[in-house]
């Protein structure tokens, strides 16, 4: 509770009206003719490069679709368990997403995201060109994965595209990216196939990939389990002050579950732009990105089980700034990705949450094994019809920016590059399975077995409100009995003794002031000491100790 926030009767009672004013639905409308005239990041190579991603992303998928209906692509023979959720058809919605995500901004995805994993690791690759990419690489595991594909099966020639727009140059790729591709695709496809060579040693697989070192964080089988986390990442980057945004990847359909409501609320709280600190004030650095693919497992969100006619929508009832909510077409990578740098630039200026209604469409069933029997088949022709790489190529031939010869290169690049990835992942005597073994493995994966000896300490002043000698709850303690017991034996009470309580709240406290990176949210948690006097707001900044939605689940510890 904030007594700042003072509530007059003369004024909520007042007449009047919500004005929720208008949300932007496809407003992109400039041709490739005029991106590649007026804006200095839209190049021919750039544009090359976009359809190469979305290239590789068609093929990794084509490829998992092949090895779980006939068992076998390219010839490469495997029999795969696992799940494999498709998103062969939005392969522009995730490329161009990432068009100006940097390593320092972090996506957090659904169980349908290998195509966001691949276009965000691409992009980070062509950032870290140089010795940050051979030190990833090299460092990774001890060099296990780049081990592999340099020594299995070396592929790695340079792409070369010559198409002209202006005369200027086309896609030329080095020897280091192409290492980079192999490395990305291979440890995907080894941890999504459960191989102890993949990026997460196979634990994680196809629905919790991940590989923080190009800011790519976990995947989550959950619906919408990935908006709650990502809520708490873009807390910890604002409370630590650290570079960049956070997305949150989920889809229509998550619209339908609580947890996704509870992290709009809490990602909107009015508290982060009124009452924080000034170092601190400003909304949280989050952009949350609904693939909208019309579908959830098989029922309709629009028309069917949601109430809405677009995502977007939602935003309005979020806050007065309707979560700067706008709907995109994702079938289109630059209209995206001009969205996403409008959006970014709001989010860094502390004027998030952010809400993007990306439009694609999945092209295949929900899973391999589901057959789209409650669609159309006219409805999935008409799309393919607009299929994002056939549309883009069009585009690219009409700008003058490349041949058919020159993206049919792509596409054999593709082929090329997918088939040495699975090559590899399937054979078992280069791509082993992980051993389990009583109290080994799994522990060195799941904690990182590292003794912090000592808290770091607070990295400003200002991160509590006094010094701990002056919190009047520490002076209270100090002239409580420790025994609980009199000198006659007798049992004191509580205004005597050290209660529950005390000892509860004394290394909380001792944590707070000794290391920054912890924080605490809750309903519990008031200016008055909550429910249980506990601790109270008044000791610390509201960006470390502040209190949350009511019913929400969500809390936040930093660390």
């Amino acid at each position: 509770m904030a007594k700042q926030l003072m509530v007059r009767p003369e004024e909520v009672r007042k007449s009047g009206e919500i004005a929720l004013g208008s949300i932007p639905v496809n407003r992109y409308n400039r041709t490739l003719q005029q991106e590649l005239k007026s804006n200095a990041d839209i190049t021919p190579a750039r544009c090359l490069r976009v359809y190469r991603d979305m290239a590789l992303i068609r093929e990794f998928e084509n490829m998992l679709d092949a090895i779980k209906k006939l068992g076998a692509y390219e010839g490469i023979a495997y029999k795969h368990a696992g799940p494999a959720h498709l998103s062969i058809g939005q392969e522009g919605a995730a490329v161009g997403e990432a068009f100006y995500l940097t390593v320092d901004d972090h996506i957090y995805g659904s169980h349908r995201s290998h195509g966001e994993i691949i276009a965000k690791g691409l992009r980070a690759i062509d950032d870290l060109k140089g010795e940050q990419l051979d030190a990833i690489m090299r460092g990774y595991f001890d060099g296990t994965i780049l081990g592999i594909v340099e020594k299995h099966d070396a592929n790695g020639e340079p792409l070369k595209v010559s198409g002209k727009n202006n005369g200027k140059s086309g896609l030329a790729t080095s020897a280091e990216e192409e290492l980079g591709v192999d490395f990305l695709l291979y440890g995907l496809l080894a941890e999504i196939f459960a191989k102890e060579t993949g990026f997460n040693k196979g634990l994680g697989g196809s629905m919790h990939a991940f590989f923080t070192p190009f800011g790519i964080y976990p995947n989550n089988a959950i619906v919408g389990g990935s908006a709650d986390i990502a809520t708490g990442a873009a807390l910890y980057k604002k409370i630590l002050k650290q570079k960049g945004v956070v997305v949150a990847n989920i889809g229509d359909a998550s619209m339908g579950c609580g947890p996704v409501w509870e992290a709009l609320a809490f990602a909107s709280m009015s508290q982060f732009k009124n009452l924080w600190d000034e170092a601190h004030r400003g909304g949280l650095p989050l952009i949350f990105n609904f693939m909208n693919n019309f579908y959830g497992m098989g029922g309709q969100p629009i028309g069917e089980t949601m109430g809405f006619d677009h995502v977007a929508r939602v935003g309005a009832g979020v806050n007065p700034e309707k979560m700067h909510a706008e709907c995109v077409d994702g079938n289109n990578p630059l209209a995206l990705a001009e969205a996403y740098k409008r959006k970014i630039a709001l989010a860094k200026t502390g004027q998030g949450p952010i809400l993007i209604e990306a439009i694609c469409y999945r092209q295949t069933g929900h899973s391999p094994s589901d057959q789209s029997s409650y669609r159309e088949k006219e409805e999935i022709d008409m799309w393919r019809k607009v299929d994002p790489l056939t549309e883009f190529a069009g585009k690219l031939v009409e700008a003058g920016v490349a041949t058919e010869d020159d993206l049919a290169a792509i596409r054999a690049y593709a082929t090329r590059k997918v088939s040495k990835a699975c090559r590899l992942a399937v054979d078992d005597s280069v791509s082993p399975r992980m051993v389990l073994l009583p109290h080994t493995t799994l522990d060195t994966m799941t904690y990182s077995n590292v003794l912090e000896k000592e808290l770091p300490g607070l990295r400003d002043p200002h991160d509590v409100s006094m010094p701990i000698e002056q919190n009047p709850r520490v002076i209270q303690i100090a002239k409580k009995s420790r025994s609980g017991i009199d000198a006659d034996g007798k049992a004191l009470k509580e205004a005597r003794a050290v209660s529950y309580r005390d000892a509860i709240f004394e290394p909380i406290l001792h944590h707070f002031y000794n290391d920054s990176r912890v924080v605490a949210y809750g309903e519990e948690n008031r200016d008055w000491g909550g429910a249980f006097a506990a601790c109270s707001t008044r000791r610390f900044p509201k960006a470390r100790l502040s209190a949350r939605p009511s019913g929400s689940r969500s809390k936040a510890d930093a660390r």
